[in-house]
């Protein structure tokens, strides 16, 4: 009998793709990224139109505010404490931020400006913070030249220090003098900073576009013996445009942002939340520039070589109110 031979056919074996679950798993990982990258990127959108009126909460304490203003811009003070000042805790650098979208503009106080301070009678306004710190000078601030003032950053000078060395450095115009001075000031502060763990190095070069690192750029805004006070402020807030035009030229890397952010928090006290930190940061970052002022404004005050005594405080208000508001 005559059987048909056949050839069992085997199941085909499905060819494992290599790589596939480690394709897939990385799809999904990258999947979670962009969505990640999306959510930042609206919150960035939110937080950056986000009214400033909405921070305009009263705290409990009494800030003597001058309620008749506009709540926006908001105006934040910012006080710089100088670790290098043998524990003193005057206030060595005074700035009214005045914030909103499309807005940023920086008022230096002079720190010898002779004022009434509550419960201490008339003293230099840097000392406010000495004797009751951000809430007594907010409060000296606000009666002295009738503002609003409810917020605060206060600025250690090592944060300083750290946040410019997370850009990479600043560039800023400096002269011959001037590069004599940081170099005084680099080896002043290095007492403190080399047993903090910071390395200082000698400024080479003077000019325009004069790299500076951190320690570098608190020489700069330290000059005292060069000039007048009045150009020492001048030094601090081309300093902080210094940064935020740094900054802007640095977004595109997330590294470096990150490690500015990371340097600053750990660096700064306020009663900002995290919220209104990074809205105002933002406002400020793509405000496309920076105004200046300082105050007291240029015939306004009698200088006896220690202490600035304003002698025309209305007058002093209304150059504020115009520079802040636009009025």
């Amino acid at each position: 009998m005559y059987y048909e031979s056949y050839e069992r056919k085997k199941p085909r074996r499905r060819k494992r793709r290599r790589g596939g679950c480690l394709g897939a798993l990385l799809r999904f990982f990258g999947k979670l990224i962009a969505l990640a990258l999306v959510l930042a990127v609206l919150a960035a959108v939110g937080l950056y139109f986000l009214p400033v009126s909405l921070f305009m909460v009263e705290p409990d304490y009494d800030l003597a505010l001058s309620a008749e203003l506009p709540s926006s811009p908001i105006n934040v003070l910012v006080l710089g404490v100088d670790v290098l000042n043998d524990g003193s805790q005057r206030s060595d650098t005074m700035m009214i931020a005045s914030i909103d979208r499309g807005v940023f503009r920086l008022t230096s106080i002079q720190r010898d400006t002779y004022v009434e301070i509550d419960g201490h009678g008339r003293n230099k306004i840097n000392a406010a913070y000495a004797f009751g710190g951000p809430e007594l000078a907010m409060r000296t601030v606000n009666q002295a030249f009738g503002l609003n003032i409810m917020h605060y950053i206060v600025v250690d000078f090592t944060a300083l220090v750290d946040m410019v060395d997370a850009l990479g450095g600043i560039e800023l115009d400096i002269t011959e003098a001037e590069r004599e001075q940081i170099n005084i000031n680099v080896v002043d502060s290095a007492k403190v900073f080399y047993r903090l763990g910071y390395s200082a190095s000698e400024l080479l070069q003077s000019g325009e576009n004069t790299h500076l690192d951190g320690l570098q750029a608190l020489g700069y805004a330290r000059i005292r013996s060069l000039d007048s006070d009045f150009v020492r402020t001048s030094r601090q807030r081309a300093v902080v445009e210094a940064m935020l035009q740094k900054l802007r030229e640095r977004l595109w890397n997330p590294v470096v942002v990150g490690r500015f952010i990371a340097e600053g928090l750990e660096g700064i006290r306020t009663n900002l939340n995290l919220a209104e930190l990074a809205a105002l940061g933002e406002k400020a970052l793509f405000a496309g520039g920076m105004e200046q002022l300082r105050v007291p404004v240029n015939g306004t005050f009698d200088d006896d070589g220690s202490k600035l005594t304003i002698t025309d405080a209305g007058a002093n208000r209304q150059a504020l109110y115009r520079f802040i508001y636009a009025e």
